[in-house]
């Protein structure tokens, strides 16, 4: 049994508040609305050892792996220093902020994304089913898929 709950319909996303990628992750993830999210903020609720020694283990790393050394200064002794496995998860439960990019969860499939717009392409987000369209046509501004969320334009250019 895993110990981060899973669900078809649930995304969980792993990730610190205290960096720019955590924060533009969530916005991404949060913009996809037929999927219930969990979030995790690391800076606010710690994860177990158990469940980051999972993690890892699922995204096929070491626990090292996870973490990045590069923001910090270099005279400190994280940075150049090798720890065992329980170090580091006691690294990452004190230093959210080196959590090196957010963790997505959806279903069985666990993704370490480095960009924040992977997010919505892990869960198979595209653009909200817009066509291509050549530059000189038409642009698309109306629903053309469900789910969609579009703000009708108001007839003669009235505001509301």
């Amino acid at each position: 049994m895993k110990s981060i709950a899973r669900d078809d319909n649930q995304v969980t996303l792993i990730y610190s508040s205290t960096t720019r990628t955590g924060e533009r992750t969530y916005g991404h993830i949060s913009a996809v609305k037929d999927k219930e999210l969990q979030t995790i903020d690391i800076a606010k609720t710690p994860l177990t050892g158990t469940q980051w020694a999972e993690l890892a283990e699922e995204l096929n790393k070491p626990l090292k792996s996870l973490l990045s050394f590069e923001d910090i200064s270099d005279d400190d002794e994280l940075k150049t220093a090798d720890y065992d496995e329980n170090d580091y998860i006691n690294i990452i439960k004190n230093r959210p902020e080196l959590l090196a990019h957010p963790i997505i969860i959806h279903q069985d499939e666990v993704k370490q994304v480095t960009n924040p717009t992977q997010a919505q392409e892990f869960l198979g987000v595209d653009s909200a089913g817009l066509d291509k369209k050549m530059m000189y046509d038409e642009p698309t501004i109306s629903s053309t898929t469900k789910k969609e969320h579009f703000i009708e334009k108001p007839e003669n250019g009235e505001h509301n």
